[in-house]
């Protein structure tokens, strides 16, 4: 009976201290290295019904001195947070991402490149060289509501 009573407040214990983790995400911190070469820009416009929390400023997709391509939020960019991060996405068109995910083609409609949680400078390391070659926008989307927040064209 104490093993029984002994494993409960065991579980229990464990249970409360799971309830107080805290998970965040963590934005990629990596910075570019070297001389930056600008490969495109694009100005961000807020998308959907008034009331959707103002998504702008300007980005671009920039290379490093070592090759290695990042996309790089400006100093300006802001949007809503209240669900704590929007998804930011490589896209073919600035259309609802829910909607350009149907049919199984994901992976040729739209690329996920990472989640900001705040406003300012942020840069997201692509994985590999020309990553966002074929897509003509990114698109900052929210996953809880399932709507576009903004949008730029990559010029």
């Amino acid at each position: 009976m104490k093993k029984i009573i002994f494993l409960l407040m065991a579980v229990a214990s464990v249970s409360f201290i799971a309830c107080e983790k805290t998970v965040t995400v963590t934005e990629f911190s990596t910075q570019p290295i070297g001389a930056v070469t600008t490969l495109k820009t694009g100005t961000i416009t807020q998308q959907n019904a008034p009331g959707t929390p103002p998504t702008s400023g300007t980005l671009s997709v920039v290379q490093d001195s070592k090759g290695n391509q990042f996309l790089k939020l400006d100093a300006n960019f802001t949007s809503g947070f209240a669900t704590g991060t929007v998804a930011v996405y490589f896209a073919k068109t600035n259309g609802e991402i829910k909607n350009q995910r149907n049919g199984g083609t994901t992976a040729t409609n739209v690329l996920a490149v990472g989640f900001v949680g705040k406003a300012g400078e942020k840069y997201f390391q692509l994985s590999s060289a020309g990553l966002f070659t074929g897509f003509s926008f990114v698109v900052f989307y929210c996953e809880t509501a399932e709507v576009n927040f903004g949008s730029s064209p990559l010029n």
